[in-house]
């Protein structure tokens, strides 16, 4: 009998699955969900939040269960942790692994009737599929999550419109952004939003970075009037920094702060670029995110670009901290 010491989850070897053994692995998700809050693509912690996903698995493969009802959760609650897992690879960078949780997490999602977690899914496919720039199967991909949203609760269809927003700010497209976003907010002004989430959705409980970080998405793919939406993206993203850069959601700190120093910098805001990026860049050390690290790349980059900061005191300093953080010579 195979067993994992840190949670006390035991491979049935014979005896069908009961209702308090998927209990005890319901925590176990909780716990990999905090694992990834705060550490993220480390990869010592893909690596255990893995042999968590390898014993649910094995549990799901041998087809023990003291009733239908018990094997339908105990396939759902692989579905949430082939999402996070698959989450934490996609922080990590590795692309094509991610994909294959999230694919899993898919197909048992389907299995366990779960149209919420089927909308989150597609939802993380289409925001790797932006990070990949594959555009256009980021729009179908959002286009798949909201349909599975239709008739799910108001926080599930705000988080599906607002990856279709982002989906469409990639695009280029502004009118799809604005009408994805506005409907974002619509749910997420419903009475009962909060309150009648799935418990795996407790971190949305607004949208004002989310949509800020559309806005720079927007800005950056060249879109019309770029600048007006980068000034708009500040507003929605600053006052969350200030409240969340001291916790432990640091990686998403970093991720929204440096996007917002590269807007500064392309909008010629060369003292709120330095502020900005200065302030995060004390995280930069203990964050272990690859996608973290290549939006430092991309800053780092947009600076050297710049003849006229070549030799700017302030732009030199800054290269020269930004390279060390993100291992660049």
């Amino acid at each position: 009998m195979s067993t994992t010491r840190s949670t006390g989850i035991h491979c049935p070897v014979g005896p069908p699955v009961t209702g308090p053994v998927t209990d005890v692995i319901a925590a176990t998700v909780d716990a990999v969900r905090r694992l990834d809050d705060a550490e993220g693509g480390n990869r010592s912690s893909l690596q255990y939040a893995h042999q968590q996903f390898a014993l649910v698995a094995e549990y799901v493969r041998r087809e023990s269960f003291t009733t239908p009802a018990v094997r339908v959760r105990m396939v759902n609650l692989w579905a949430q942790l082939a999402q996070t897992v698959g989450w934490m690879a996609m922080d990590a960078g590795l692309h094509g692994l991610a994909q294959r949780y999230f694919r899993t997490g898919l197909a048992a999602a389907h299995e366990s009737g779960d149209l919420s977690l089927t909308s989150h899914l597609h939802g993380c496919l289409t925001y790797q599929a932006i990070t990949l720039g594959r555009i256009r199967d980021a729009i179908d991909l959002a286009n798949a999550g909201i349909t599975a949203a239709r008739t799910e609760p108001p926080a599930v269809r705000a988080l599906a419109a607002a990856r279709h927003a982002h989906a469409r700010a990639a695009f280029g497209d502004v009118h799809g952004l604005r009408q994805s976003t506005d409907e974002a907010r619509s749910h997420l002004d419903h009475p009962d939003a909060l309150d009648s989430r799935p418990s795996w959705l407790y971190w949305l409980t607004d949208l004002d970075v989310v949509t800020g970080q559309t806005l720079i998405t927007a800005g950056f793919a060249d879109s019309p009037g770029a600048s007006r939406l980068l000034d708009e993206a500040d507003p929605l993203i600053t006052p969350w920094l200030g409240t969340h850069a001291e916790q432990t959601e640091t990686r998403d700190a970093l991720l929204h702060g440096t996007w917002l120093a590269r807007s500064y910098l392309r909008r010629d805001d060369l003292e709120q670029t330095l502020a900005t990026a200065t302030s995060l860049l004390r995280y930069a050390t203990t964050v272990r995110s690859a996608q973290v690290t290549t939006i430092l790349h991309g800053l780092c980059a947009d600076l050297d670009h710049r003849d006229d900061l070549r030799n700017h005191p302030g732009a030199l300093e800054l290269r020269k901290q930004l390279k060390a953080a993100a291992g660049l010579p």
